[in-house]
């Protein structure tokens, strides 16, 4: 498999550089497993074979899950323990999953194909409180678009209840507020619900949900009963549009499906670090013009680091060591930091420009 042409020493610093402290200190087994994969020959060279916008450990961790979901004999009783938190030991657990790895290497050769579509619900917690700010000053309805939908779990942001503690509701989501967040501020009505992707998943399709399954942590039951609950409940809720494309294909589109006279809400999360990097600032140009130039808003929840992607903090003691920076451009307005937040959405620190 390997090649002269691999770059290993690239792929053993994604699986490094791919949990933050946080995430290693909350899942053990899939800490000790990321470990394992980043001095795996096999793992790495698996890694290095992906397309550049796709080279992610997470597509990799999903390749396993997936495997395990479909009764794997040796690794599903493994992650089945894992979502149970019965692993007493992490180390022992991720040598025997990196062992079938080496054994049976198509077990994840033959999904690299696919994208990381976690279409994480936690991040509505996020938009909520970001777009119930937007909204006061007289945004009663909105047109909603989100850039890379996946199974478009995110254009029902406004489905979620949020609380800074768990409950007995899957839905639930659990954001710990670190800045003064008014959670009582009205969200506004969604005129129309519209996501863009180039590969978007069905959540009536049984590999698409059994994809956005594996795209989630054993180790994190709570997200997993969550997804549960939302597959039981989407066809209650409001009908979507899924436009299949790029955003610089589609969101022309997009914006059209909307009410002209209601505030048009871009969102994006963890969704540009796969693009290429022309297409990065292609995106980022895009929407500063049309948000300059129209009644258009833009909420984006990207790394701070990410290359040719123009931020007002992406260094220095500002940029907070693992979380996302919450970026957001107003009408007639340039993009101006709001704050940051946790990847998954567990918690929040707004700091709003003067």
């Amino acid at each position: 498999m390997q090649s002269v042409d691999l770059d290993l020493e690239d792929a053993r610093r994604r699986y490094h550089f791919a949990f933050t402290r946080e995430d290693h200190d909350r899942l053990p087994f899939y800490s000790a497993l990321m470990m394992a994969l980043e001095s795996d020959l096999v793992a790495q060279e698996l890694l290095a074979n992906v397309r550049v916008e796709q080279r992610n450990p997470m597509l990799v961790l999903a390749a396993l899950h997936l495997a395990a979901l479909r009764g794997h004999p040796e690794l599903t009783p493994i992650y089945r323990d894992a979502r149970w938190g019965l692993i007493t030991d992490p180390e022992g657990a991720a040598r025997q999953v990196v062992d079938v790895l080496n054994t049976e290497p198509e077990l994840v050769r033959d999904e690299l194909h696919r994208s990381t579509q976690t279409n994480e619900p936690g991040r509505s917690a996020i938009f909520q409180a970001v777009i119930a700010l937007i909204a006061q000053p007289g945004h009663s309805s909105i047109n909603l678009i989100d850039v890379g939908t996946s199974a478009g779990i995110n254009l029902y942001f406004d489905r979620f209840p949020v609380r800074a503690e768990d409950d007995e509701n899957p839905l639930t989501l659990v954001c710990r507020d670190e800045t003064s967040v008014d959670r009582t501020l009205p969200l506004p009505d969604v005129f129309s619900r519209v996501g863009i992707d180039p590969s978007p998943l069905d959540l009536a399709v049984e590999d698409d949900r059994l994809w956005l399954q594996a795209c989630l942590w054993p180790e994190e039951p709570r997200r997993l009963a969550r997804l549960d609950a939302i597959i039981a409940q989407r066809s209650s809720w409001p009908a979507t549009t899924v436009l299949r494309g790029t955003v610089a294909e589609r969101l022309g589109d997009a914006i059209a499906l909307g009410e002209s006279s209601s505030l048009t809400m871009v969102i994006n999360s963890y969704v540009a670090a796969y693009f290429s990097e022309d297409d990065q600032r292609a995106y980022f140009e895009d929407m500063v013009e049309r948000c300059r130039n129209d009644n258009v808003a833009w909420i984006s929840l990207e790394s701070p680091f990410m290359v040719n992607w123009p931020t007002s903090s992406t260094s220095g003691e500002s940029a907070r060591k693992g979380a996302t920076q919450v970026l957001v451009t107003l009408p007639g307005e340039s993009p101006r930091q709001w704050g940051w937040c946790h990847h998954h959405g567990l918690w929040l620190a707004l700091e709003l420009p003067d």
